[in-house]
Parts: structure tokens; sequence; C-alpha cells
């Protein structure tokens, strides 16, 4: 049984307006500006040009673009709720000479070769079956010496799905393509990136997934929730969290983050 609160396409009003109560105002994925911090450790993205894909709501994009001091940021996704939500957010924060946001198909990137200095993405990559054709595109439209930043929800292996995990994704009613963590190295590496970085995250959001189920149970987080989605809603998504809790603990589902750099540019000697 589909138990998803996705409304209109993988994410509608309902999901994006609950997403944005659990994790902040223009973010769709787990850890806020925390998160981001932690993927942008020890790096100097200070007035780069950055695509993000999968951009959801905008909320990593105003982050880089306010504390970070990027030059710029791209945000695409196919969902046009949540450009329309980015494009919103960047109006009321005065970020629309930084940020623009952009509707695309799904594919190959729309962009020039060697035309940004940083690719970043956050939880996105999972909804993409062809992690070499992504790592491919992700290569061709980076500057040499460019970084690729991103964090992802992989698994423990390639093998067929379990049970349990067949029946998390099934509630989350998406398409979720999730691969193993060494399936992205082994891409990333093909396409010709190097100083590859994974850190698994497993424990991390197994953790956070208990509390929030916690506190989705009780005030005020339970109020709010049912005012924005009802009380079906609000027990079948708990329902959801709790499925996703399971396939956690199990160490199939396994979030992490991945960093990587493009070679700079070979020398001409002769």
């Amino acid at each position: 049984m589909k138990m998803s609160i996705t409304d209109d396409g993988d994410y509608g009003e309902k999901q994006v307006g609950f997403l944005e109560v659990i994790w902040g105002e223009g973010f769709l994925s787990p850890g806020g500006i925390e998160e981001l911090d932690l993927m942008l450790t020890g790096l100097n993205v200070s007035n780069k040009d950055v695509l993000d894909i999968g951009c959801g709501c905008g909320g990593a994009a105003f982050h880089l673009t306010r504390n970070y001091k990027v030059n710029s940021v791209t945000g695409i996704d196919v969902e046009p709720l949540v450009i329309k939500r980015a494009t919103e957010l960047a109006r009321k924060y005065c970020l629309t000479d930084q940020t623009k946001f952009e509707v695309v198909d799904p594919g190959p990137l729309a962009f020039g070769a060697n035309q940004f200095d940083v690719v970043f993405s956050k939880d996105a990559f999972l909804h993409i079956p062809d992690k070499e054709c992504l790592a491919s595109e992700v290569a061709r439209v980076i500057k040499p010496g460019g970084l690729l930043v991103a964090s992802d929800w992989m698994r423990s292996n390639d093998e067929p799905l379990s049970e349990k995990m067949m029946e998390y994704i099934a509630a989350e009613g998406m398409d979720m393509h999730m691969c193993s963590i060494s399936r992205y190295r082994d891409a990333i590496a093909l396409a010709g990136f190097v100083d590859i970085e994974l850190n698994d995250r497993n424990r991390w959001y197994s953790d956070l997934a208990k509390r929030e189920v916690a506190a989705m149970g009780r005030s005020p987080l339970r109020e709010k929730i049912v005012d924005l989605i009802g009380e079906n809603e609000a027990k079948n998504t708990i329902e959801i969290w709790k499925k996703m809790i399971c396939v956690l603990e199990s160490g199939e589902h396994r979030p992490g983050h991945i960093r990587a750099r493009m070679p700079d540019a070979k020398v001409n000697s002769e």
C-alpha cells in the first residue's frame, strides 16, 4: 500500500510543507544547515559558481550564498512545484541576483562543458538510475580543478532489495534508485575524478530519524503536522518513518557524503 503524502509528482504541496516543518524552510532532506556545514568542512567555495542538482526548495543554495560567499548558484530540479517554492524564497531572502532556479527534464545536463566550479547535490542522486552516466555528466560540466560535493541515500550493496527495503520504498511512493557506496566510488573514478572521499552517515541518520519520529508524536510538532496534512496522513507518515528506521538499523539504507575533485588541466609541454 502506498502511504506517502506525495500528492502531485514526487513532491506536492503537502509533502513540501511537511518536510519544511521537519527540516527547516527551504529544506527537503535531513540535517538542515548543520549537515551542509559538515559536507563542506575544510572546503573553500567562496567566489565559485555552483550547480545544485536536485536543488529542491533552495535551502542549500541560500546557505551557500549567505554563509559561504559563493559567486552564484544555479539550482535545477525536475519538480516544478519545488522550483516555484525556491524562486519565492529567493525573493523573500533578496537573493535573486545570486541564485537562479530552473525546471529541467531528466537526462543529460543542459549546460556546456567546464561551466561550474562546484557541482553540489543534497540527497537527490538517488532519483537518478544510471549513476555512471550521472558521474560522466557531472565531470563534463565541471571545470578542471572543480569540486563535486554531495550527499545521497545509498545501500550497503547492489544485491536485490530486501523485503523490508521494498516495503519502505513502496510506502514512500517515490522513484528511489539507491546504490552502494562502492558503486558511487567506481562511477566517480571512472568519470575522471580524483581525491575521492566517501563518508558513511548511517549511524547519524538512524539516530536522527528515531528522534524525529518521537518528536512527531508529541507537542508541539504533532499539532503542526496534523494542522498541515491531517490526522490520517500524520499517522501514515510516522509509519513511513518507522519503515525507514528498520532499513537504517539493518544497515541496508546507508546515507553518505561524497567529495571528489576534477584534476587540474594538463599543462601543454609542447
